[in-house]
């Protein structure tokens, strides 16, 4: 089995003939099916049925899901459509990036899965790219500077997982469970965290503001946390 990964297989074919399909008809096929039929539709069969062409056409590039899962991740990378340099402003620029990813892996809801796993094609690249410049004013190393995107990208995306509303005949059981557990006194911690989020104030609960106070505190969290003049201001 090909073991290399997909980008470096595209530089070494390059100068190849010209393949009927390109990359980006092979990533828009492969993001539509999981988008309309779930992820675990997506597969080299499919994506070329769906380009009207033979498994065989695509081996060129594909090898494997792994590629098509690659080339998928890389495709809403682009989708974030960041500007060409950070503003200088490290916090608006973490907002920033932070809602262009909640509203890409909303549109992609398979996106979140995916991306940890993917090797990093060129979209991805250039946003790891302004995302550490981003983060340059902060002080914060490089390996820490890597490791705040990681949890970042991982809070979105759990974030944006728990948006996708429940089946709507599931819905009505799931709040006569959370009653049960609010009323159960066994549990006392919490019954009383359920009943404060049942009686919540709705303008102070909507996602757009759990969003915005949850990602004040990761930055909060990690910055506050590393040694550094500017970090603690």
């Amino acid at each position: 089995m090909e073991t290399e990964v997909i980008w470096n297989r595209v530089r070494d074919v390059r100068k190849g003939p010209r393949p009927t399909h390109t990359l980006d008809d092979i990533a828009r096929a492969a993001i539509s099916l999981g988008d309309t039929k779930g992820i675990d539709a997506v597969s080299i069969r499919a994506v070329a049925a769906d380009l009207g062409a033979g498994a065989a056409s695509l081996y060129r590039y594909i090898s494997r899901k792994d590629d098509l899962y690659d080339l998928m991740v890389d495709a809403v990378a682009a989708e974030y459509a960041l500007p060409s340099a950070p503003s200088g402003d490290w916090r608006a620029d973490i907002a920033l990036i932070a809602q262009r990813v909640r509203v890409a892996y909303r549109r992609h809801p398979w996106a979140a899965e995916l991306t940890p796993h993917a090797s990093w094609g060129p979209h991805t690249q250039d946003y790891m790219q302004f995302f550490l410049a981003a983060l340059e004013p902060t002080g914060l190393a490089p390996r820490d500077r890597i490791e705040f995107i990681g949890l970042m990208n991982a809070w979105i995306g759990t974030f944006t997982g728990l948006e996708q509303p429940p089946p709507a005949a599931y819905a009505a059981a799931r709040i006569r469970h959370f009653v049960s557990m609010a009323a159960d006194p066994a549990r006392p911690h919490l019954a009383r965290a359920i009943t404060a989020l049942m009686h919540a104030d709705p303008a102070e609960s909507s996602p757009d503001q759990l969003f915005e106070r949850g990602l004040d505190r990761l930055v909060r969290g990690i910055v506050q946390g590393t040694p550094g003049e500017a970090i603690t201001q």
